[in-house]
């Protein structure tokens, strides 16, 4: 049996067999990993995202949530598969942007253990409360949080996630006391916002905009240049009366370290394909979504600059983790 096995392994390394796996790819279902559990903005983004891929590919793409450490279980088991383009990740705003700078060691590299295939979609954030604070704008909510310091409580998607780092910004450009509450994703974490665990939350649409429908939770600002279409009635941030606090949750394509350059290609042809579909923009807009139509070496860039955003945040804030 060993002679077999080795035989077959000195076969996957052949030149003529790669580039003929390579030309037949993909020849099986896909995975597609997700950082968080169901029902936040990164688990919509990964299913419209696995569908499409999945009709274009002619094969299953399988939505695998591993939840976990801002995204660290997702990544650190990502950098272990094989580099065949089977096995892919939806890298996101907290698992590249914000992990690599608040995390002092991890066991990868955000830039060296990754294969960063294409962008997928910015979504500007949502500043929204509890349907139950008094407060109607973010005036209002700064006022009574001051007068009350470390009495409001502010959620997150984890430890480490773009969510957290929204509010420590929020505290360093008001000079408001409030405290974090980290949940495992924001699903939950809007879930408990919802049923009055805490006071506030800064997310992408999708992770709100239910309970903001429902009217459980209250929409105050949106941290975007412009209102959302949706809440059309919403200011902006700026508007609001705190500039500087624009931004969004971004999700890109990545894969292991290591992926054949013909496979990346083929990868980020699709993925332009899938953006540039009306149903799937239509999709993305109901949220606010933009498409991030940018190929492996523009997202690469993109993440580098995200790394310096978040690390100045991180280092004025202090905000550590734990």
């Amino acid at each position: 049996m060993k002679p077999i096995l080795t035989a077959v392994a000195a076969l996957a390394l052949c030149p003529a067999f790669e580039a003929s796996a390579q030309a037949t790819y993909p020849a099986r279902p896909l995975r597609l990993v997700l950082s968080v559990p169901p029902g936040g903005a990164a688990d919509f983004t990964g299913r419209v995202v696995g569908a499409k891929l999945s009709e274009l590919f002619g094969q299953h793409v399988v939505i695998e949530s591993r939840p976990g450490a801002g995204g660290i279980v997702a990544s650190e088991y990502l950098t272990k598969a094989t580099p065949d383009g089977y096995t892919l990740m939806l890298t996101s705003s907290t698992t590249h942007g914000v992990a690599p700078v608040l995390y002092k060691k991890l066991p990868y590299d955000a830039m060296k253990s990754f294969t960063h295939i294409s962008g997928v979609l910015y979504m500007p954030a949502m500043m929204a409360v509890n349907a139950e604070v008094a407060a109607k704008t973010v005036k209002e909510f700064i006022a009574l949080a001051k007068a009350k310091p470390n009495g409001y409580l502010f959620v997150s998607s984890g430890n480490g996630s773009a969510p957290q780092l929204w509010g420590e910004q929020f505290k360093i450009l008001t000079g408001v006391q409030i405290t974090h509450v980290p949940y495992k994703g924001s699903g939950p974490a809007v879930v408990g916002l919802a049923g009055g665990e805490a006071h506030l939350m800064f997310d992408g649409l999708p992770s709100l905009i239910g309970q903001l429908k429902a009217g459980r939770l209250r929409p105050l600002a949106a941290l975007h240049d412009k209102r959302f279409s949706v809440f059309p009635d919403v200011p902006t941030i700026a508007e609001a009366g705190v500039p500087g606090m624009e931004g969004g949750i971004w999700y890109g394509l990545s894969g292991p370290a290591g992926m054949p350059p013909a496979i990346v290609e083929r990868l980020a042809k699709e993925m332009l394909r899938v953006l540039r579909q009306s149903d799937v923009q239509e999709r993305f807009a109901t949220v606010g979504g933009i498409p991030m139509e940018i190929g492996p070496k523009e997202y690469t860039d993109f993440i580098r600059k995200e790394h310096r955003k978040w690390g100045e945040i991180v280092r004025v804030s202090g905000a550590a983790p734990n």
